[in-house]
């Protein structure tokens, strides 16, 4: 699967199977975010591995949306000084992991982490941490029903503009 193919076929992904993530393969995925770019080179962001189902059940209570996630093999938190909180460098890193994943057949999808305390206490942050998303990863489960949100993507022509709005 060459570059383009893996991001246009990755689908984000909230049921999964009982089957492990080897250390190999989760540790491709880590090295994937870890050489996502950062702005100023400064690396600010932490990743946090959850396998422990209790911690994931307690990242679960931080999102609004995000009581599946439990059920994944691995959780995955992105956790950055609060006072140099970049979130464009997160979803960099989040989507070099996913998309890796994904050339690895292992399913993803990205959880908002919707209360910054919640958060903080399930994985031990230090105060002055935040971690606002993670992503989950495990071998998908096969014939699950499409979701009710499913729609068709905008076409190219809808998406974009060319150098002004009209």
């Amino acid at each position: 699967m060459d570059a383009y193919e893996a991001i246009i076929s990755k689908r984000d992904v909230r049921h999964y199977s009982d089957s492990e993530i080897s250390d190999e393969s989760l540790r491709r995925v880590l090295q994937a975010g870890r050489m996502a770019g950062s702005a100023k080179n400064l690396e600010l962001n932490r990743l946090i591995v959850v396998r422990d189902q209790g911690v994931q059940d307690a990242i679960a209570e931080a999102g609004d949306f995000s009581s599946w996630i439990g059920t994944a093999q691995v959780v995955v938190g992105f956790a950055s000084p609060a006072a140099g909180l970049r979130s464009f460098d997160i979803g960099r890193q989040a989507q070099n992991m996913m998309l890796a994943a994904h050339a690895e057949g292992i399913a993803s999808c990205p959880v908002t982490l919707h209360h910054p305390d919640k958060a903080r206490e399930a994985v031990g942050l230090p105060a002055e941490w935040e971690m606002p998303m993670a992503i989950t990863l495990g071998w998908p489960v096969r014939d699950v029903p499409d979701s009710p949100l499913k729609r068709d993507r905008l076409s190219i022509d809808e998406l974009v503009r060319h150098d002004r709005w009209s």
